[in-house]
């Protein structure tokens, strides 16, 4: 359904319905075939009961989402969903002895905790770094400093956070303040372990990464996961549900062991 029948994460919302309208009306899309994709996702909302109860009862998330049983439903999926697109470099598993530096960059308000669930599940697992967190707010000095990091480790490790924002700047994306300085990063020869905690498609405007990971997301079974992963205490088990430029189409996702 989802990028076939619905909008993917797109960067402009805008622009895709407006490029899907002059589709229609040059003939390239059929209307039988938009009314196709519109049955089928008003048939999905039906059959889930989307039609009866259009709102979600708020009283009841708690109590759903903070039991045992979801908990670690939750965990599985997320240990079976991290997925290393691109390998080229020979920097994992992430070892101890390497000076790492974390590069945060967030399209939202977040940046003091975006990361957090991360951050301590790397350290847990021995690893030592230093992180700046940048977004769309951060100064020339957070910036440098963030380059004088990167220059000073062996390995950076950027954690992307670009999540659906409703109505927001880079709303799919990763603000201009840190998307400049990670450009930069990717033009020198520094090992660079890139990230997404959100739209995947962060590879298709950076294609000169060399190491690419998906994760989908930045809730913290996530973020857990994708830690373990990157030092070997799990495999990378993910597929790609999308085709990405590059040759990257669906089903890649390359198997990389415990060490």
């Amino acid at each position: 359904l989802a990028g076939a029948d619905v909008l993917l994460k797109p960067a402009s919302a805008d622009l895709s319905i407006k490029g899907l309208k002059q589709a229609v009306v040059s003939g390239r899309i059929s209307e039988e075939r938009l009314n196709h994709s519109v049955r089928k996702i008003l048939a999905w909302k039906y059959q889930l009961g989307l039609t009866e109860q259009k709102i979600t009862p708020l009283d009841q998330i708690d109590k759903i989402v903070s039991s045992d049983e979801t908990r670690l439903l939750a965990n599985e999926i997320a240990e079976n969903a991290i997925t290393l697109v691109k390998s080229e470099t020979d920097v994992l598993p992430l070892k101890k002895d390497k000076q790492v530096f974390l590069l945060g960059v967030t399209n939202g308000e977040d940046r003091n905790f975006v990361s957090n669930t991360f951050q301590r599940t790397l350290r847990a697992a021995g690893i030592n770094f230093e992180a700046v967190i940048l977004d769309e707010r951060s100064t020339e000095e957070e910036k440098n400093a963030a380059r004088k990091k990167a220059v000073e480790a062996e390995i950076v490790l950027a954690g992307l956070f670009g999540r659906v924002r409703s109505g927001a700047k880079n709303s799919v994306g990763i603000p201009e303040a840190g998307a400049k300085v990670l450009r930069e990063l990717l033009q020198s020869d520094k090992k660079i372990i890139n990230v997404s905690f959100g739209n995947p498609y962060l590879l298709n405007n950076f294609p000169e990464m060399k190491t690419y990971v998906v994760a989908y997301g930045d809730m913290p079974s996530l973020q857990r996961a994708t830690a373990r992963a990157l030092v070997g205490e799990i495999n990378f088990n993910g597929k790609l549900p999308i085709s990405l430029g590059g040759g990257y189409s669906r089903g890649t996702g390359l198997q990389v062991g415990k060490p």
